[in-house]
């Protein structure tokens, strides 16, 4: 028997077990009902106002801006691939030209 072929097999019809667990697995998301009681924080008082910032469970939450990849808006320089030629001897001593591709 070939191990490479047994080990691959073997790994992926673990593979494929895991995915279809994850996949049969129900999704738990939040209940609308807690999303329809929501008011303007002008209304609230200062209790009311930290208890809008936790999960259900009492978690805080933390507000972020995502920005993405450091480096993301930078201005990006077009670079161009340029056809270079040369003359070099091959392996008899005759000049043969020769031309490869640079980036600029």
């Amino acid at each position: 028997m070939d191990r490479r072929g047994f080990l691959l097999g073997l790994a992926g019809a673990l593979g494929a077990g895991v995915a279809a667990g994850a996949m049969l697995s129900p999704a738990q998301a939040t209940v609308l009902g807690q999303l329809k009681d929501l008011t303007p924080e002008d209304a609230l008082g200062d209790a009311a106002v930290e208890a809008a910032g936790t999960t259900p469970d009492g978690t805080p939450v933390e507000s972020t801006q995502y920005w993405g990849p450091p480096g993301a808006y930078r201005r990006q320089r077009r670079r161009r691939r340029r056809r270079v030629c040369g003359w070099r001897r091959d392996r008899w001593g005759r000049p043969v030209r020769r031309c490869w591709y640079v980036w600029r």
